[in-house]
């Protein structure tokens, strides 16, 4: 015989909120779209900054004129892999994001060296896997990067 102080179950049911439903009764649950920047390799550097041996290649990574990053340098290499990524959460459209690359040159005296740049607009293509970014200096092709970019929904809690 229950004196009713705590309530039964049927009552503790009936207080907790009803999980919202999607259309076709699956639990709504909110999202949120990030994106995934991988610079996969640095690829056949023509342009030399350094007297002796190679340059010292990382990338400088920026989205809509903001810099997000920076990869670790790798030691006289032209050609290298990097496989760094980056994770961002953008306003509004991912593919709205415009990507700049700056290859620099790490300089153990003075200050590093740009050795090229190149852009990149999701919005014009059609995959964003392996693309290979063309980098210029002084309007010359000075060699490239690769990247992938990855848009994924991440669960807001």
């Amino acid at each position: 015989m229950g004196f009713g102080l705590f309530g039964s179950k049927k009552d503790k049911k009936s207080k907790q909120k009803a999980m919202p439903k999607n259309a076709d009764g699956s639990i709504a649950v909110e999202t949120t779209k990030i994106l995934e920047i991988t610079i996969v390799s640095v690829n056949n550097i023509t342009r030399s900054t350094d007297t002796i041996g190679k340059i010292d290649p990382y990338v400088i990574l920026y989205g809509n004129g903001q810099m997000l990053g920076k990869t670790k340098p790798v030691d006289n290499a032209t050609s290298c892999v990097l496989n760094e990524l980056f994770v961002i959460k953008p306003k509004g459209d991912p593919r709205s994001v415009q990507f700049k690359f700056d290859l620099m040159d790490k300089d153990d005296i003075g200050d590093d060296d740009e050795v090229g740049s190149g852009a990149f607009n999701p919005a014009a293509e059609e995959s964003l896997s392996n693309q290979i970014v063309h980098l210029k200096w002084k309007g010359q092709d000075i060699g490239s990067i690769t990247i992938n970019i990855t848009i994924k929904d991440v669960l807001v809690v």
